[in-house]
């Protein structure tokens, strides 16, 4: 075998692109980590990834911000109004909806121990208790332990009561129609431009803030740098960022004995090969059901991990890149580290199990090590656009309940979204003079990828059971065929590591 087989070129997958894109209208927390990670943080590089989209999803990320960024800031605006019609009223009904949503999330959280529950549905019981009590004041002319003699407060009269009641109710009213509409638009978007026969990449979506344009055609411009996807910076605490997380580690070293007193050096290329020519005749019985099928299952080739930091190039007066920084060759073990790394799964939406294997030689020793990686599926509930019905009446319905549900957590979080929010072009703004003032004086930054949207959506641990045991197996066959390939090496007598 002459060397590794290389993965063809391949455009970028759309069920896996339209699954992110789906995952960016359905949880708010990724949409909103990916902009900020991505765009916002122009101090980190991205994690190369060819068989995605990942402009487009970005782009999704920004539609569905924006528009919890309208929703929150409608929120916002109708309890300032409240507020200044009805006085402190307000902050009673606030009190009493923040005790029932503690109800809500206590209840319903099964993962919950028993006494956390008990917990919190105790708080939750105190909590409304004290809404009633503030709201009695606020409408009624009771006195409850004396509090209104006690905190001087006048007994309300028939106007009080009416706006008292009238504010707060048109406010909440206000607030589920805005939570509503957020509601619709999602679900719209997913139901129609998310299916796969609707799904257009370049299809216009929302008004992109001018920093979110600029910071897309920076992304872009990263991706499409060769440099970048070679040798991709990363992290060194986590080298293999968008591999998923590490279900296996191995190191052997070898006494080389008779290898070690041959004219040349050990030829650990050759070993790679060996092993890579092993693994690239297919699993056997654990292949999955269709080999052909995007791409094939297995995948051979050179990994490049660099960790070292990354250079600030200045292109113009408002423009600076990121790329990988020439490594210093007076530094011993400062350039990237080669590993041959396998492959198993074609399809991007699907799981895929990566092992990377390296060896190196020296005073007659032989050190390989393997890692196993695995990226769980993404999860089922991400893949709705190829289940959801189109918009009518009833979805109209269930769109209803969901805001209703949902409007608690949409009240309490508004002021901290649109905070949020206004201040990512800030943070922006600061990365962007960090890396001008990197790029003026030739120094680089730690800039390495530490995260990866197809890891954040994939399939936890424990999610999926048959999946995880495929991954094992294909994880002990990786493992096995190493061990054959080095058994011969070991020492006369010795037939185990």
């Amino acid at each position: 075998m002459s060397g590794p087989a290389v993965e063809p070129h391949r455009p970028a997958d759309q069920d896996a692109t339209r699954y992110l894109c789906a995952a960016a209208h359905l949880d708010p927390e990724f949409a909103r980590r990916a902009v900020r990670e991505l765009l916002v943080d122009e101090h980190r590089l991205p994690v190369p990834h060819p068989e995605l989209d990942l402009p487009t999803v970005l782009r999704h990320c920004i539609a569905a911000r924006a528009r919890r960024l309208y929703r929150d800031a409608a929120i916002v605006i109708v309890l300032a109004l409240a507020v200044a019609v009805a006085g402190w009223s307000v902050a009673a009904w606030y009190v009493s909806l923040a005790g029932l949503w503690l109800i809500l999330r206590t209840t319903r959280r099964p993962a919950a121990s028993p006494v956390a529950r008990n917990v919190g549905l105790l708080a939750g019981l105190l909590w409304g208790f004290a809404a009633l009590v503030l709201l009695s004041l606020a409408v009624t002319s009771c006195d409850p332990f004396g509090l209104r003699e006690t905190w001087h407060l006048a007994t309300p009269n028939a106007t009080d009561v009416a706006v008292r009641l009238g504010a707060p109710a048109a406010a909440a009213l206000c607030c589920w129609l805005a939570a509503l509409t957020e509601e619709v638009a999602a679900y719209v978007t997913v139901a129609e431009r998310l299916r796969r026969d609707g799904f257009t990449p370049s299809r216009w979506l929302s008004a992109e803030p001018t920093w979110a344009q600029h910071a897309l055609g920076v992304l872009g411009e990263r991706l499409a740098d060769g440099r970048l996807e070679q040798h991709p910076v990363t992290d060194p605490a986590n080298p293999f960022v968008g591999s998923g997380p590490q279900a296996l580690r191995r190191r052997w070293l070898v006494d080389l004995g008779p290898a070690a007193s041959r004219s040349g050096s050990f030829d650990v290329g050759d070993l790679l090969d060996r092993i890579s020519e092993r693994l690239a005749d297919g699993l056997g019985s654990l292949d999955p059901a269709d080999p052909s099928e995007k791409g094939g299952t297995v995948i051979i080739d050179d990994c490049a991990i660099s960790t070292v930091p990354a250079l600030a190039t200045r292109l113009g007066d408002n423009e600076v890149r990121l790329l990988p920084d020439a490594p210093d060759p007076s530094l011993r073990g400062s350039g990237p580290r080669v590993f041959r790394r396998v492959r198993i799964g074609g399809d991007p939406a699907g799981l895929t199990v990566t092992g990377y294997i390296n060896a190196t030689a020296g005073a007659g020793l032989l050190q390989v090590e393997l890692y196993g990686h695995v990226l769980g599926p993404i999860a089922q509930r991400y893949r709705v656009p190829d289940r959801t019905a189109p918009f009518d009446a009833a979805t109209a319905l269930t769109c209803a309940v969901r805001a209703l549900r949902n409007l608690p957590i949409a009240v309490f979080t508004a002021p901290r979204g649109v905070l949020r929010t206004a201040g990512d072009p800030v943070r922006r703004r600061r990365h962007r003079s960090l890396l001008g003032r990197a790029a003026a004086s030739g120094l680089t930054v730690t800039a390495g990828a530490q995260y990866d949207v197809r890891e954040a959506v994939a399939a936890k641990p424990g999610t999926d059971r048959f999946a995880e045991e495929d991954a094992n197996l294909y994880l002990a066959v990786i493992e096995r065929r190493v061990r054959e390939e080095l058994r011969p090496l070991l020492p006369s007598g010795r037939s185990e590591f």
